[in-house]
């Protein structure tokens, strides 16, 4: 599972691409239970018409039509214009966990328009490909008992640890009940972790990485927003390292 996790953050590195055509209002979704409907902005800036194809899957690529419906799963966007889309949750989405969140992704496919045929332009088939570019954002279903936490950063601040497992190897420790975005690693306070990737760790669960030992790291994790946040974590005998509270 973590590794699968590593592999999707990447794949979505690779295929939100800065070429894309048609561009999305956000980087996540925060679909909240009591919500029952969530709308995203698709914009299309560009001097042609494209279609958006959308759909939701899980962790494993499996698209997802029981929990979410995903309204309409394919559009015209006029040049120049944009479209909203919808996304709303099913009687099933009850069944998913009260006590943490569940993760999807939601793909939005550009097709782009087909080329004018030989006997309109006159002119030699070139041969040319069209090639169809897939944005990919997380989404985030949080349910309604997660909804007494006001202050998201400062739980997932005061609920992750860094433990010393050996003199190479550290632990990150998410004892929080949403998934987090770990983007950087710092051992002190500029050293960049050579061996660290961006990796996601599910809900009260760890992942080991080898990055030298220290007395003090630097965390960084994107939040529900799209924006970094920094903590400093300071080592203590134990081999445990709390974040700091910022001054």
């Amino acid at each position: 599972m973590k590794k699968l996790i590593k592999v999707i953050f990447c794949y979505l590195l690779m295929n939100t691409s800065a070429n894309a055509a048609l561009a999305l209002d956000r980087t996540r979704v925060i679909f909240k239970e009591r919500s029952k409907i969530e709308t995203i902005k698709i914009k299309n800036p560009v001097g042609k018409p494209f279609l958006a194809q959308s759909w939701l899957s899980d962790i494993s690529g499996v698209e997802v039509n029981s929990e979410f419906a995903v309204i309409p799963p394919v559009m015209r966007i006029e040049s120049n214009d944009y479209a909203i889309l919808r996304i709303k949750s099913l009687p099933l989405a009850k069944n998913l966990p009260q006590d943490r969140e569940s993760v999807y992704f939601l793909h939005v496919r550009e097709v782009p328009p087909t080329q004018s045929s030989d006997s309109d332009k006159g002119e030699k088939n070139t041969g040319s490909i069209q090639i169809a570019i897939e944005s990919v954002i997380k989404f985030f279903y949080r349910p309604n008992s997660l909804s007494s936490i006001k202050n998201v950063d400062r739980k997932i601040m005061n609920s992750t640890k860094i433990i010393r497992t050996s003199n190479n190897t550290i632990d990150i420790e998410n004892a929080s009940p949403f998934y987090v975005t770990f983007s950087d690693l710092k051992v002190g306070k500029s050293k960049k972790a050579p061996n660290f990737n961006p990796t996601m760790i599910a809900p009260f669960s760890r992942q080991s990485f080898k990055v030298e030992k220290n007395n003090i790291y630097t965390l960084n994790h994107i939040n529900d927003y799209g924006a970094t946040v920094t903590n400093i974590f300071e080592c203590n005998q134990n081999n445990t390292c709390i974040a700091q509270e910022k001054k």
